[in-house]
């Protein structure tokens, strides 16, 4: 530690590996936040603090203690408030204020402003009880989310007033601030659009379609990974630009990774939520892979105050990221991927969560075990290499059963030429 300067990273999560690993290159002594006795990122930090990164007055006090010259997280949305906070007290830089993180990390405000603003989303109601919903004029299906949880925990499709009743009352109890967003539900491809906003001017760098979980019950909207490219016309890219636009200036956003995600439906496109940071799971990864850009390095740099250079390129191969989910239970090992990477039908693959973990049954971001990133010449390929590493994968729990969940994926994927333009 002697000589360092200290930076602070919130959150265990296996994104904060690469996190940590940069920090370090860049001569920071760091020191990882977070509640869990042995969180997955522990094993790279030069120090572990077990202290809740939700408790912002506790990580003031360590900043202090510490002499801390950055406080940051990249990859958890509440996390980030406490980042802010923290930065501002002690008049650190930040890529943006306090004030702004409580709007742009609550799904109700964030959507009241887009409302207000005319940023196009999706018809929608602030909830603390089903009573706030019964008069509303939303039309059926629609989607119940907490306002501001972390991760995809707690959001569901309700087809009927029964389920409303259900899923509301789980959101109300997973929320914070015990309230809900209830909003109706669109039909298009959903895409998630990947910027990076530099001096006020965001930066298209990646766009990709969400793949959902495929259940006989399909309540549960999650993701299952994602494909590059994606088939959008020129007027829905055009608008989806657009919408970069208004919230930068909307949010006073100056220098920051964003990440939208959207319902695209022809030309029509409608906002489901956004975040400014980057997103969870292998986003870094694929994003430095398929363009070349370094959106970590890049944001490292928005919180430290220094220029990003922004160079990002078109896909050139067709690619798929595949989330692997399980049954529940305590995690013993997973099997098959190293054999698959050798034989080249998969690129990379990622192991999320550690030996012993206990892995809840509820199928959301913070239950993924693993995933991996596949590589092809041709959308046939692609799906074949999909196949294959998904009939091959095991995870295996500590009683020695196979538990990986091998339901929730779809066998055909449709993906359009890698031939559209990403420039601003």
């Amino acid at each position: 530690m002697e000589g360092k300067q200290t930076a602070i990273v919130l959150g265990g999560t296996a994104p904060h590996i690469a996190l940590l690993e940069n920090l370090k290159d860049r001569g920071y002594y760091t020191v990882l936040i977070d509640y869990y006795e042995n969180p997955f990122a522990k094993q790279i930090a030069d120090q572990h603090l077990q202290e809740s990164t939700l408790d912002k007055e506790k990580v003031l006090q360590i900043a202090i203690e510490l002499e801390a010259k950055l406080v940051i997280s990249t990859s958890i949305d509440q996390a980030n408030i406490t980042a802010c906070y923290v930065s501002e007290k002690l008049g650190l830089s930040l890529p943006y204020s306090y004030e702004t993180s409580l709007k742009v990390t609550d799904k109700g405000t964030m959507k009241g402003i887009m409302k207000r603003y005319g940023i196009p989303t999706s018809k929608h109601v602030l909830v603390g009880c089903y009573s706030d919903f019964e008069n509303s004029d939303l039309s059926f299906p629609i989607v119940v989310k907490p306002a501001d949880a972390t991760g995809s925990k707690g959001v569901r499709k309700a087809s009927n007033i029964q389920q409303v009743k259900k899923y509301l009352q789980e959101a109300i109890v997973i929320s914070r601030s015990k309230k809900a967003v209830i909003e109706e539900y669109n039909l298009g491809v959903e895409v998630q659009a990947d910027f990076f906003i530099q001096k006020g001017i965001p930066h298209l760098i990646m766009l990709r379609e969400k793949n959902r979980l495929v259940l006989k019950e399909d309540a549960v909207l999650q993701s299952i990974g994602s494909t590059i490219p994606v088939h959008l016309s020129q007027e829905a890219i055009v608008k989806i630009k657009h919408v970069a636009d208004q919230l930068t200036s909307v949010f006073n956003l100056d220098t920051t990774s964003l990440f939208v995600q959207l319902n695209v439906n022809g030309n029509d496109i409608k906002v489901i939520e956004f975040a400014c940071r980057i997103g969870g799971g292998l986003s870094y990864k694929m994003i430095k892979l398929i363009t070349g850009f370094d959106i970590l390095d890049a944001t490292i740099d928005s919180f430290l105050g220094n220029p990003v250079v922004i160079n990002s390129l078109p896909p050139d191969f067709f690619y798929a990221t595949r989330l692997i989910y399980t049954f529940g239970g305590m995690l013993g090992r997973i099997q098959g991927h190293e054999q698959l990477v050798s034989d080249g039908v998969i690129e990379e693959f990622f192991v999320l969560k550690k030996k012993n973990a206990e892995i809840g049954t509820d199928l959301s971001s913070q239950n993924r075990v693993g995933a991996f990133i596949v590589r092809a010449d041709s959308k046939e390929e692609l799906t074949s290499k999909i196949n294959s590493a998904i009939s091959t994968l095991e995870v295996i729990d500590l009683q020695g059963n196979n538990v990986m969940r091998k339901d929730v994926y779809s066998e055909n994927i449709s993906i359009s030429e890698p031939n559209y333009s990403l420039r601003k």
